[in-house]
């Protein structure tokens, strides 16, 4: 329903564009022009003290590989750079607010990109409005209530109702609350990498051991048939005495060959080498930037009344720093592993390949003396390490979470004190007894234990903000067609404390009825909490025929797209010499409606105080009259080609004042037409989707 930014600052934000008012609107401060960028540039030490943000110092984060069960949108340079994006100069002083809208009169809020601050039902806002359903949406950048457009199904036609949707969180937390959000969001995202990166891990040490495996099972099998050993046993008794076995003999020269060591030293080698560069590139370094995420938060979190502001709670943070140093402390303890058993298995296979080509030459040849003088180089110590340990009994896949044995596993909940102390303890009992009482948790077990820790902060914070979020008393504005609407927000006054703002609803009425309403709501925001002061209504009777569309422009003027049906009109156009190409036969046409005066000397709208047993045929008088040819001619702005029988469908205008863009879908919807509404020169051009064009045309008063 809608995609908005809202002030955090609203006092600065106004007093920096009043100091700039000759060269910078609110509007060009929102959309960060030049010369907003430049009034940004005025010096604001706290402010800057308070935001510095040294993500953008910090090397940034490696891509992961292509694969893994959770996609691989960590796996592009472009999509990393998109996701964990330093916090943009000036971002504190606005956020950006999802809302949207379902079926069955839910509303979801978010901010940021990933933050969600939750889901709310109308029907639980007020019990009228059950069953109803939002469809529209407007706000404005300084106003902390939105409103809300909804219908409900009566019979043949549809009630509308206007519903204030107050996020007294914007006020309550003000610039913390873009900086939280920011947080939260790249936080998300953090433990989405971790994620994947541990499950790059588990696999990596998963393949380096199964094809050693393999080749083992077939030796060990061999070994206890006739020699009542293991491969274990018999490469260290080669190793030591240099005696080798029969057994060992054939199985080294005729089934793993120098061909089974190439995959076999090929296989360990490249899985070493991705795990240590997955710990110490991508694991290692998320990690890093959490702490510098969960330190920032720490700090907000030990302001006064911060907890009951923003969700934070210093204990629970704590407790989350606790987790990440326990994190770090088994990922360095990984990353020493896996060099530590690197640099044996090097020294292994070396060795290795030297005894397959021992074994397979003749002990009398000069080959084999050769070879006996350099039994001498190789490092024994790192191979006997490797046989008794990394070869069979890793301590990687207790580290990443793939346990070998059966051991009782540790329960870390149940554990309770510091984590970082009970596994550095634990840690320490592994390295002083070989076979400890229970096995460490691993990588993902420790990883889902953080996640939830992190899980419960995000809902604390969640839950903080969701009370600041409240619905309004809805506005009856009777019956009308929810598929022409649209609405738009306008500051009145804007004070500290008690502001006040106007809503339009311009809404086209149900079909065989020839006119169209538009409500103006006054709305007073005091600290936060909104109420109605006035609602007022005017009408503007149209011509047979059908309002397509309706769409909003600026603070003083809307676009009507229009069709003429034909037919008797109830007055006559030939006494009052209309010319006949302007009168509504058959014709679909574009109309401009100032809605609200542009200054005092100009006429607008006649409002008056909305009845809902307001009668469609009561005698009034009207200040703008479509049935009159001559006000329909004098507020065209665009004839569509009759020949070619092109009727408007559906609206959209984007853009800022000075390039703003007008879209018109046809009925077929298949065709549509571009115009570049503020240019008064040009040419028109059509345009299709089937031919993939966006042409522009320019609109021009008649």
């Amino acid at each position: 329903m809608g995609w908005t930014t809202n002030l955090t600052a609203i006092q600065h934000v106004q007093n920096l564009v009043s100091k700039f008012e000759d060269s910078m609107t609110l509007d060009a401060f929102i959309a960060s022009t030049k010369e907003a960028k430049d009034s940004r540039q005025v010096p604001d030490l706290p402010i800057e003290l308070a935001f510095m943000d040294v993500m953008g110092t910090l090397p940034k984060l490696a891509t992961l590989p292509i694969g893994g069960s959770s996609g691989d949108v960590f796996s592009s340079r472009l999509a990393l750079d998109t996701l964990f994006k330093p916090m943009p100069t000036g971002s504190a002083q606005s956020a950006d607010v999802l809302i949207v809208g379902l079926e069955d009169g839910t509303i979801q809020l978010s901010m940021s990109e990933d933050f969600s601050i939750g889901t709310f039902m109308l029907g639980n806002g007020a019990p009228k409005l059950t069953g109803s359903k939002p469809f529209l949406h407007c706000s404005h950048p300084l106003s902390t209530t939105h409103a809300l457009l909804v219908s409900a199904n009566t019979g043949e036609a549809e009630d509308l109702q206007v519903v204030p949707f107050d996020l007294r969180l914007i006020s309550s937390a003000g610039r913390h609350l873009s900086l939280l959000a920011s947080k939260v969001t790249e936080m998300h995202n953090l433990l989405r990498y971790l994620q994947q990166a541990q499950e790059h891990i588990s696999a990596e040490i998963k393949a380096t051991q199964d094809l050693p495996r393999k080749f083992m099972r077939n030796i060990d099998e061999t070994l206890q048939e006739k020699s009542d050993c293991t491969w274990v046993q018999a490469a260290y008794h080669l190793v030591v005495t240099g005696h080798c076995p029969p057994e060992v003999k054939e199985w080294l020269v005729d089934e793993l060959g120098e061909r089974g060591h190439k995959r076999w030293d090929k296989a360990v080698t490249t899985g070493y080498e991705s795990i240590r560069r997955l710990t110490h590139e991508n694991l290692l370094p998320a990690l890093d930037r959490l702490s510098v995420h969960i330190s920032r938060l720490r700090g907000l979190s030990r302001y006064q009344n911060s907890e009951f502001l923003l969700g934070l709670s210093t204990s629970e943070l704590d407790n989350i720093v606790d987790s990440v140093n326990g994190l770090q402390l088994l990922s360095n303890q990984l990353l020493k592993c896996t060099i530590s058993e690197s640099r044996q298995f090097g020294a292994f296979s070396t060795w290795l390949r030297h005894e397959i080509e021992k074994q397979a030459t003749e002990p009398t040849s000069a080959t084999a003396q050769e070879l006996a003088q350099k039994d001498m180089a190789f490092d024994y110590t790192s191979i006997l390490e490797y046989i008794q340990g990394g070869m069979t009994e890793s301590r990687m896949p207790r580290y990443s979470g793939n346990p070998m044995d059966s051991k009782a596993q540790w329960d870390i909940e149940a554990e309770g004190g510091r984590l970082f102390e009970l596994y550095k303890n634990q840690m320490q009992e592994e390295e002083n007894s070989s076979h400890p009482q229970k096995q460490l948790p691993g990588l993902n077990v420790l990883l889902h234990y953080f996640q939830k820790s992190f899980a419960s902060l995000f809902d604390h914070i969640s839950e903080t903000q969701r009370r600041n979020v409240h619905f309004g008393m809805p506005i009856y504005l009777g019956a009308g067609n929810s598929d022409c609407a649209d609405m738009i927000m306008i500051p009145e006054t804007i004070q500290a404390a008690t502001s006040s703002f106007s809503v339009y609803v311009a809404v086209g009425t149900l079909e065989r009825e020839t006119s169209v309403k538009i409500f103006h709501i006054s709305l007073s925001v005091d600290k936060g909490v909104s109420s109605s002061k006035e609602v007022q209504c005017a009408r503007i009777p149209t011509s047979p025929g059908a309002v397509r569309d309706i769409k909003f422009v600026d603070d003083e003027t809307l676009m009507l797209a229009f069709t003429g049906l034909g037919g008797k009109s109830q007055i006559d156009a030939q006494s009052l010499d209309i010319p006949a190409d302007h009168w509504l036969v058959d014709a679909s046409r574009l109309l401009k409606i100032y809605y609200r005066p542009r200054d005092r000397f100009s006429s607008s709208l006649l409002y008056r105080a909305y009845r809902p047993q307001w009668e469609e045929n009561s005698t009034e008088t009207h200040s703008i009259d479509l049935r009159n040819p001559k006000e329909v001619a004098a507020r065209t702005i665009h004839k569509f080609p009759a020949g070619k029988a092109w009727a408007p469908q559906r609206m959209e205008i984007n853009g800022r004042k000075g390039r703003r863009i007008l879209c018109v879908l046809a009925e077929d919807n298949l065709h549509y037409r571009q115009y570049a509404i503020d240019s008064l020169d040009g040419h028109h051009v059509s345009a299709s989707n089937q031919a993939k064009k966006a042409d522009v045309a320019t609109l021009s008063s008649s």
